[in-house]
């Protein structure tokens, strides 16, 4: 029970501190590109080393403001309504030290 107590506590810690190390940022964007990268089954030989146990919608953006591209994980409707060109708010947060982006959406 108590390896169960400190477990809980490490991990909490571990959030606050990566959440407490990033800074949340929303700006305009403009779509590069769409990828999709299909789920695996058990036993599958794995074609892309992206592949998870899921389907993944990737829309690829880059920032107007800095330039920089991220790539935004979405739904495969939202993936699908959008095209080359389109331009877009992202919401994103960044890592105050390693300048990591992290939780990308589009909205």
């Amino acid at each position: 029970m108590n390896k169960l107590i400190l477990r809980s506590c490490v991990v909490a810690l571990l959030l606050i501190a990566a959440l407490g190390g990033c800074e949340k940022k929303r700006g305009d964007a403009i779509v590069m590109g769409k990828d999709y990268v299909a789920a695996t089954k058990q036993g599958e030989e794995i074609k892309d080393e992206r592949a998870t146990n899921r389907e993944q919608w990737i829309v690829k953006v880059r920032m107007v403001d800095n330039g920089r591209t991220i790539e935004v994980h979405t739904d495969r409707s939202q993936w699908e309504k959008l095209r080359e060109s389109d331009r877009v708010k992202v919401n994103y947060r960044v890592g105050k030290y390693t300048g990591t982006v992290w939780d990308a959406e589009i909205g």
